[in-house]
């Protein structure tokens, strides 16, 4: 139920922060706001103040906001002065654009709170593909197991997804190589590991394990896992931490579009949309990552959720920009075509183009869902 709970929250949060951004703009231009509603529909409470509709919806999800003309079809919406549809391109763009400003707001604002907690350095974060973060110094960590083979030596011994070997019989191991080369000197013969769990923020869980080690076809000992490297960045430099909420939001945003393009790059080299497939999570791989944080996240839950809530919101305010029908950024295009040529849409095309649009955004929905469902 905790997990219920707090997903509900950060959701909520996400998107009526978003929703916030498009109300305030409206408001600010002069644009109607018929309804501003916490959750989704049917309705279960709602109160008018001034011209707005103030309501709780039966579905606890996010919210909405309602501005008179936005979705017409009609051309005649553009005659009523306080339309969506009536304003110029520029206040159109700003109150579409509003959304995604408060979601990158709310991050670089958590940010700097989380920063200022957590003594301006970061948590571990797996780094799939190198990347060269901007600002901060980073600290890699190149012996975090990403994936543990069905009946090795390493599933058997108990080792565990997210845990680094640090350690090869009391001899320090940085990166894969130094690993594999440490457990060849000893040429099979059963050796004492030790682990350092990553899921726990407080880096504190370390124990030794004993693992027999089989040998591949070449002869070289193995114990049956993937290696992957993790990051963590610190910020100590004194403009580092004035601008820590701008600095960091620059880095992951950075990283998360390298790479989802690397993922993209993938895909098309392989003939395979698995990898792109896996790097997306729905709702239930959100669920599923809360739960696991309340879980494995020690003392510092709270800060990784904080810090989790964060990335969302960037995400949130990336996915939406993308100029693609339905989201604020596909709006944004026919706003900015209108301002170039100085033709308005026809109505009914630009609405035809966004329910296509969001017909497809569904259906990604749901298949996400069902990957993360079997999952």
């Amino acid at each position: 139920m905790t997990t219920l709970i707090i997903f509900i929250l950060i959701l909520s949060v996400l998107v009526l922060i978003h929703e916030f951004g498009h109300f305030m703009a409206a408001k600010a231009n002069g644009v109607r706001v018929e309804e501003f509603g916490w959750g989704l529909p049917p309705r279960v409470f709602g109160k008018k103040f001034g011209e707005t509709i103030y309501s709780i919806n039966l579905l606890p999800f996010g919210g909405f906001v309602k501005l008179t003309g936005e979705d017409s079809e009609e051309a005649t919406s553009a005659k009523d002065p306080k339309s969506f549809t009536s304003k110029t391109p520029l206040q159109r763009a700003i109150i579409l654009i509003a959304g995604v400003f408060m979601n990158v707001v709310l991050a670089v604002t958590i940010f700097y709170v989380f920063m200022f907690v957590n003594g301006f350095k970061t948590f571990q974060m797996p780094l799939i593909f190198d990347y060269d973060f901007k600002f901060g110094e980073t600290t890699k960590i190149g012996t975090v197991i990403s994936g543990i083979q069905p009946g090795s030596p390493a599933e058997k011994a108990g080792l565990t997804l997210g845990e680094a070997v640090t350690a090869v019989n009391g001899r320090k191991v940085t990166d894969i190589t130094q690993f594999k080369n440490t457990l060849a000197e000893y040429k099979g013969e059963p050796v004492k590991l030790t682990l350092n769990d990553l899921k726990d923020t407080t880096y504190t869980k370390i124990r030794d394990v004993q693992v027999s080690p089989t040998k591949d076809e070449a002869g070289k000992p193995i114990i049956g896992v993937y290696l992957g490297e993790s990051v963590s960045i610190s910020y100590e430099k004194p403009l580092d931490r004035v601008l820590v909420g701008f600095y960091h939001s620059y880095n992951v945003m950075g990283y998360s579009l390298n790479t989802l393009s690397q993922m993209v790059a993938l895909s098309f080299k392989t003939k395979d949309i698995s990898p792109v497939s896996e790097s997306v999570s729905g709702p239930v791989g959100i669920y599923n990552l809360v739960d696991m944080v309340l879980k494995y996240g020690g003392p510092n839950a709270w800060l990784t959720l904080f810090d989790y809530t964060a990335l969302m919101s960037l995400s949130l305010a990336l996915v939406n920009i993308m100029p693609f029908p339905a989201l604020d950024g596909g709006r944004v295009a026919f706003v900015l075509f209108e301002g170039v040529t100085r033709k308005k849409p026809n109505p009914k095309t630009e609405a035809a183009f966004h329910r296509l649009g969001m017909f497809f955004l569904l259906g990604f929905l749901i298949l996400i869902t069902i990957k993360d469902v079997v999952r």
